[in-house]
């Protein structure tokens, strides 16, 4: 059973030096690069050259007074300027900037990316993030498979609250990009705002418009970045302290807002189900008694495979938890790998049965598992299955998140003009 503790709340993102392993696939590289591309226009359209110079945050240069002056110049003195000027040799174009200079050798292949990552700032993010368009769109990036994701992060780390706010406001999709480097510069301040976010704010729904996104995810992307921080010191090991810590967190998070502890739980699963065998697991789950934090962990335990050498155990499994709301999600988990076809698993049975399962909660559940199962491989059977789910309301939030996932993860993206 958690305890609820009022500890400050920077306790709970300890930081370090050690920066957490992060391994990303070719596949994912490459889907990430296309995406900061779309990205780039309001309307999807790719960008053919840099962007204007963006504004300098927390800006301490003092601007010029709008009130007349004494000591302002005569027009004698502005003629006097202009001669100077026009006496004295200019040069023909400024100084290449640092980042740039950077990326050019970056980009040459005579350096790693660390000097043009390190000469990231709030001035020139933007101009940076336009010139890997271009160079991605003249075949120049190099396949450097986990580059996109150092790019963010560094951006997060300079940029905090101020290029947060910013990207969210934009419908930036980047916005969930920079989410674990903001939370390893600036806990502190990641946590509080996060604490404070209103999902069903016009903002955040216009986000979540713009870019396909759904609460979920996103809430998950801000746990992921907390989780890791709490565990940055473990070296991947998750012991009694590392367990006391993520609990200190979730169980704030518990008193305040039951959506984010229950994703902040299904982010802390995740790690600890590495390694584990599943009975080890099943008792993990049934060790949490609160039903929003038994959901998350039965929710990523079954999405981590253990079930799959009998997925219809991952069924039995899911109506065998005390809590309705586990029961819903796991049930939700355990239809998305019968759809996916794991260990060789024919989802054409699965149709078939739940064709003759009467209307209620239980098969509703199970559509929408079945149809997010569904999605890359068959998406209009994927929408209709989602359709024939009976209550309304909870037809609507799926066949809205299958559409957009479908959006999203299918459809290709428009072609550059």
């Amino acid at each position: 059973m958690l305890v609820a503790v009022g500890s400050p709340l920077l306790y709970f993102l300890i930081s370090s030096d050690n920066e957490p392993i992060v391994g990303d696939q070719e596949s994912a590289f490459i889907q990430e690069t296309e995406e900061l591309l779309y990205a780039l226009s309001d309307d999807g359209k790719m960008v053919t050259k840099p962007m204007l110079q963006g504004r300098e945050y927390n800006q301490t240069v003092s601007q010029p007074s709008i009130y007349p002056s004494e000591n302002l110049p005569t027009q004698n003195s502005y003629d006097d300027v202009a001669q100077s000027q026009e006496s004295t040799p200019q040069p023909e174009q400024y100084a290449t900037p640092v980042w740039k200079k950077a990326l050019d050798d970056f980009l040459k292949g005579n350096v790693s990316p660390e000097e043009f990552l390190s000469s990231l700032s709030t001035r020139n993010w933007k101009d940076a993030r336009g010139a890997l368009a271009l160079a991605y769109e003249e075949k120049k990036l190099p396949s450097n498979k986990d580059f996109q994701q150092r790019f963010w992060t560094r951006v997060g780390e300079v940029g905090g609250l101020a290029v947060a706010e910013e990207l969210l406001k934009d419908g930036d999709p980047a916005f969930s990009k920079i989410l674990k480097g903001w939370v390893k510069a600036t806990p502190q301040e990641m946590f509080d705002y996060y604490a404070d976010l209103d999902l069903k704010s016009p903002e955040v729904q216009n986000y979540l418009a713009k870019t396909n996104s759904r609460e979920i995810p996103l809430m998950d992307q801000f746990s992921s970045g907390m989780i890791d921080e709490v565990l940055r010191n473990s070296d991947g090991k998750i012991g009694n302290a590392q367990l006391d810590s993520a609990n200190d967190l979730i169980d704030h998070f518990l008193a305040k807002d039951k959506g984010k502890a229950e994703s902040l739980m299904r982010e802390f699963t995740e790690r600890v189900i590495k390694g584990r065998d599943k009975e080890t697991l099943k008792q993990w789950v049934s060790g949490y008694e609160e039903p929003e934090l038994q959901a998350g962990t039965a929710q990523r335990v079954i999405e981590s495979g253990v079930f799959d050498k009998n997925p219809l155990e991952a069924v039995e499994f899911a109506n065998s938890l005390g809590s309705t709301k586990a029961k819903r999600s796991a049930l939700s988990s355990a239809y998305a790998r019968l759809a996916g076809g794991v260990n060789g698993h024919d989802p054409n049975i699965t149709a078939i049965e739940l064709n003759a399962m009467e209307d209620g909660w239980q098969r509703d559940f199970a559509l929408n598992g079945f149809a997010h199962g569904l999605v890359r491989r068959d998406p209009d059977a994927a929408m209709q299955w989602a359709s024939s789910i009976s209550n309304e309301g909870f037809r609507k939030i799926v066949t809205s998140n299958i559409t957009k996932r479908i959006k999203a993860e299918v459809l290709p993206r428009p072609s550059s003009q």
